[in-house]
């Protein structure tokens, strides 16, 4: 903390105060570190010998042990940080909402009418959290259904109304890439989602050739309409696309054998909730009149009438929405995070009507790097997954929000939400002989290769890092090799062989 108060008071450079001002912070409690020169000299041979000459670097390392910079390239250069964006939303998120919180998606009752109450929980019917429930991405809409049915209801036509008022209407971000729209990974943000915003379509032959292939749908949903112009037996792929800012997918091509497309994107999240609703309530026997209607429930505050009656919660823990957030890199969650840390920052600073939406979340964020210290420019914040490719951070940024965090009472919750190298997430497959030596964050993106975190030695020693990697062409991965290297060089200092 007061390295980061220097910073921001003497306008320094980050590397020079986390040199000085760490080094005075920590150098009574652990001895000098043991011929660190020539593990620094090699990493900073890597990371100034890059496989492509043009290639922008921004890179740094720090003992967070004894508080010295171990090597810095660049590291106070911005450049784009892709899915390390995500490290601001899981510390936020960590500090200012905590362990205990649990989002809360309700059915209540009111005046006679029924209404769901959205929260921004991407945790609803997400297949991965549901498929370690051993449940499907329904089941929590069926349960709702049975609660209606033992409750009387048989008819909800003009009395089922859906409040997704905590965030805004603005579901994607203008910055992302159009292209992006349809894919999973750019798929909308609101405050009422099911199966990551997406839609999950498998088709297989007909019995009959040259007749239109059949299909499946999950969710279930009336909201959505698909228009199967795919063909039975013929030749080619299958092809599913999302033509327009609708709810209409079209398929075409050819079919052979049984074929399941990767998750198309929705236009509308609220939609196509309301849509899998109402098939679950189907099959218990209530009828609605098709369609959906949007009405407020909360109060101004963001809390619900006094004279509501709650059926029913769907809750989703802080921790899980965290590790689907860091480990996988689920932007979705990512966004939910940032707008619903919004929320809670308008309704703290007093809004007349508090809202999530990326203008609170940004603000939110900027309130909590003000807090940690760390020098955070609005033009800099762009959106929580870093799907935008106008985000931009440096290593130096990293760097302090990690050493932020790992000094934090939260530490535990945040480096439990990034990928364990060799063990879980987008790392589950890299540095496999370092088995709970390397957390941290992955980043890719077109011509985008990041990673920030922590490396621990066997000894105990703990590193933040960062090296972000821009302007690179064809593939990557010869800068992922970069990093996996830098991650091995680091657990190497102190040990034995490095005596």
């Amino acid at each position: 903390m007061i390295m980061r108060q220097l910073l921001i008071r003497l306008n320094v450079a980050p590397v020079l105060a986390v040199a000085v001002v760490l080094q005075a912070s920590f150098g009574s409690l652990a001895t000098e570190p043991r011929k660190p020169a020539p593990v620094a000299a090699e990493l900073r041979r890597l990371l100034t010998n890059l496989p492509q000459e043009r290639v922008a670097c921004s890179a740094m390392v720090v003992d967070l042990t004894t508080g010295k910079v171990i090597i810095e390239v660049g590291a106070n250069r911005k450049l784009i940080p892709a899915s390390n964006q995500k490290l601001w939303v899981l510390a936020a998120a960590a500090v200012d909402l905590g362990e205990s919180f649990l989002f809360r998606t309700v059915l209540a009752e009111r005046d006679d009418q029924v209404y769901v109450v959205g929260d921004g929980d991407p945790g609803f019917g997400d297949p991965k959290l549901v498929t370690g429930r051993g449940e499907e991405v329904t089941t929590g809409l069926m349960r709702w259904a049975a609660v209606l049915a033992d409750h009387g209801f048989s008819d909800l036509s003009s009395r089922l109304w859906y409040d997704d008022t905590l965030m805004d209407d603005q579901r994607t971000h203008p910055s992302w890439e159009p292209g992006d729209l349809d894919k999973w990974y750019g798929a909308p943000v609101g405050a009422l989602n099911l199966n990551d915003n997406c839609i999950d379509v498998t088709v297989w032959p007909a019995k009959q050739a040259g007749a239109p292939v059949e299909w499946s749908l999950v969710p279930p949903s009336d909201a959505v309409r698909v228009d199967n112009r795919c063909t039975s037996g013929g030749k080619g792929t299958p092809i599913i696309a999302r033509p327009g800012q609708n709810m209409r997918f079209v398929i075409s091509g050819g079919c052979d054998k049984r074929w399941r497309f990767p998750s198309v994107a929705v236009s509308d999240p609220t939609a196509l909730f309301a849509g899998a609703f109402r098939a679950a309530l189907r099959t218990h026997g209530i009828t609605t009149d098709g369609g959906f209607r949007r009405a407020r429930l909360r109060l101004a505050d963001g809390s619900l009438p006094p004279d509501t009656t709650v059926l029913a919660e769907y809750r989703t823990p802080l921790a899980e929405v965290l590790r689907r957030t860091g480990k996988n890199s689920q932007n979705l969650f990512a966004e939910a995070l940032l707008k619903r840390l919004g929320f809670q920052w308008s309704r703290t600073a007093g809004g007349t009507q508090p809202q999530g939406s990326w203008d609170t979340g940004q603000s939110a964020i900027g309130d909590f790097a003000r807090r940690a210290g760390v020098q955070l420019a609005d033009s800099d914040f762009h959106d929580g997954s870093g799907l935008s490719r106008d985000n931009r951070m440096s290593a130096a940024q990293a760097v302090a929000l990690l050493d932020y965090l790992y000094h934090h009472p939260k530490r535990d919750l945040f480096i439990s939400s990034l990928s364990h190298a060799g063990h879980d997430g987008t790392l589950k497959r890299r540095l496999t002989g370092l088995p709970g030596a390397v957390h941290a964050k992955t980043g890719y993106m077109r011509g985008v290769r990041t990673l920030s975190g922590y490396v621990v030695t066997p000894e105990g020693r703990w590193f933040a890092f960062s090296v972000l990697f821009n302007g690179i062409r064809g593939s990557t991965k010869p800068f992922n090799e970069l990093h996996d290297q830098m991650c091995r060089l680091l657990v190497s200092v102190h040990s034995p062989q490095r005596q």
